[in-house]
Formats: C-alpha cells, sequence, structure tokens
C-alpha cells in the first residue's frame, strides 16, 4: 500500500500546491479542548471504553478541508465549502481514540485507486492554473459513482457557523457488545444549534476566511455542541462503498453529547495531532471500506512529511496563536 500512499500525497500537492509545514488536505483548522457524556443507551451497544457513563475529556479541530490554508470558507457566494470536525477521546485507561468527520453525505470514490486517479484528474495546469475539464470528464465517464459524492459537494450552501453543520462519519464501523453481538453503523455528528444557510448576499459580505474566528467568538459566550447518532445498517446495506449513502429510514440512537469548552492553548503544537478515521478500541471495529484504512496510511503520511517542514511566517489568518 505504501506505492498508493505516496501517489496520493504526490497528487494531492500537485492539486492543491504544497505548503510546507501543513496538512495536505483539511490545512486551515482550530482545536478546542471539549467535553463528550456518552448517553445511557451508548453502554449497552458496545464495549468501547468512552461509551461507558463518564464524561471524556476531548480535543475537536474544526477545519475548512481545502489542501491550501489561503483558501477561503466558501468557493463562492452560493457554494459552501466541505467542512471537518474531528475528535480524539482521552480514553480513561489512557491513550486516545480519534475518529475524523465531513460536512458531506458520502465521499467521492470507493478505492484508493480512484482517488489517485480523481485527484489527479483535478490537478491545475496552464497559465491560469486550472484543471482540464476534458481530463475530468473522461474520468467521471467512466466512474459514474463519484457523481454521488461530486452532487454532495456541489449542493452545500455557504454557512454562517461550524456550529450549524452536521458532520457524518461517512465510513461504516461494527460496535460490539458485551455478548459479542456485533452491530453495523455509521456515525454522525448532529448540530443543537440546527442548520442554516446565509442567503446569496449575506456570503458576499463575508470575509473569504471568517469561519474560525466565527467559532472562537462563538464558544466565548455560548455552548456549542453536537448530538453524536449512530445510524444502524440493515441488511443488504453497503459497507465497503463509501459512496452510497444508506436509507435515511435506518433506525438511528443517540449515543452522547460533544460539548466545546474553550481554545487549545498551542494551537501550534496541536497542528501536530492526527485524527486518524481508523483510531478505534476493542467495542468498535474498522469495517471492510478500504479507503477507511487508506485514509488512516495518507493522515500518517502527511503527518511525516509536515513535521520534516518548516512552517512559514506569518502564519494564515485564522489559524490561532
Amino acid at each position: 500500500m505504501a506505492e498508493p500512499v505516496q501517489e496520493a500525497i504526490h497528487a494531492m500537492e500537485a492539486y492543491t500546491g504544497a505548503e510546507k509545514g501543513y496538512r495536505r488536505a483539511h490545512s486551515r483548522g482550530l482545536v478546542f479542548r471539549a467535553t463528550f457524556t456518552p448517553s445511557p443507551d451508548a453502554r449497552g451497544l458496545t464495549t468501547a471504553e468512552h461509551f461507558q457513563g463518564p464524561p471524556i475529556r476531548t480535543l475537536v479541530r474544526l477545519s475548512n478541508a481545502a489542501g491550501s490554508p489561503h483558501a477561503g470558507d466558501r468557493v463562492s457566494p452560493t457554494r459552501g465549502r466541505v467542512l471537518g470536525l474531528a475528535v480524539r477521546f482521552t480514553l480513561p485507561s489512557g491513550g486516545f481514540a480519534t475518529w475524523a468527520a465531513a460536512n458531506i453525505p458520502v465521499f467521492l470514490v470507493r478505492t484508493p485507486e480512484e482517488f489517485v486517479q480523481l485527484t489527479t484528474a483535478q490537478r491545475p495546469e496552464g497559465e491560469k492554473r486550472k484543471p482540464n475539464p476534458l481530463r475530468l470528464l473522461g474520468y467521471l465517464a467512466t466512474h459514474l459513482s463519484t457523481l454521488r459524492g461530486i452532487k454532495g459537494v456541489a449542493q452545500l450552501k455557504p454557512t454562517p457557523s461550524f456550529a450549524h453543520e452536521r458532520f457524518n462519519g461517512i465510513h461504516a464501523y461494527h460496535l460490539v457488545d458485551a455478548h459479542g453481538q456485533r452491530r453495523t453503523f455509521r456515525y454522525r455528528w448532529v448540530p443543537l444549534a440546527g442548520p442554516a444557510t446565509l442567503s446569496e448576499a449575506e456570503a458576499a459580505e463575508r470575509p473569504e476566511q471568517y469561519l474560525l474566528d466565527e467559532i472562537r467568538e462563538r464558544v466565548s459566550r455560548e455552548r456549542v455542541s453536537w448530538d453524536l447518532e449512530l445510524q444502524l445498517a440493515q441488511p443488504g446495506d453497503p459497507t465497503h462503498d463509501a459512496t452510497r449513502a444508506w436509507p435515511e429510514d435506518r433506525p438511528l440512537v443517540t449515543v452522547g453529547r460533544l460539548v466545546l469548552e474553550r481554545p487549545y492553548e498551542d494551537q501550534r503544537e496541536s497542528e501536530q495531532f492526527v485524527f486518524d478515521p481508523t483510531g478505534v478500541v476493542p467495542g468498535i471495529e474498522l469495517s471492510d471500506d478500504p479507503i477507511l484504512r487508506f485514509r488512516s496510511q495518507v493522515y500518517r503520511e502527511s503527518h511525516h512529511r509536515r513535521s520534516q517542514e518548516t512552517k512559514p511566517e506569518p502564519k494564515p489568518a485564522d489559524l490561532g496563536q
């Protein structure tokens, strides 16, 4: 798998441009201290220790998914940007569990090979540094499953705040309870503030980068929280294909609440944290989704590269201190 990982990182760097010292995706973000409190229902579903009762100290990174720290928080006044919410649970026994979610309903590709092909097809070229639309159309013509993910991205609207976004884990996992029973699920973080979008006029009035300043200020004055919901699979629901959503009539179970408290004290240190979507503990198992494990390897290669680099000064806006 090492070769596809290297190919993926090279493709990402060619697509967005490599900014030394930054993540190759979700480059601009802000980490918060937070608390996760599991619900009483959680304990009966899994033996995972962060779902057994006491509140859990947590770190949360909110981010713009772009590979450049200079990217705006919206594509245009009518189109939003892919955003991320990543979590690191501090376990009572020591160590961490980590997850990473995004505000899109499905992923864009099914396999590592498709990821490299799609990212390469979007590589900018020419004096204007724009992707070649014919190359992208050629890829889509033979990978119709990607259209589901592109539709989800295209339907994003500019948001007034991270606090109004629902973040989806996208991949399937398995719960394991005390009796060894396995239940397959996907997870989502549902905002207690409810959904909201900006009108075209409102979005046009916002600066290019505004979301991190907004959430930092919001947390200082009010409670910002998400409920963790598990969508339970039914027979036939795909576990290996992150481009396919499950029907919305599948059972949902609320298993906890995440509350932001304050920005992490050292944002530069936090940039070395890896929010690996495969960072599970006994009681939760990975599915057969090939992209899930591939993302883990890409994240770790991204971390290796940026840890060897010197971040330029001054820092792009909104990264914190």
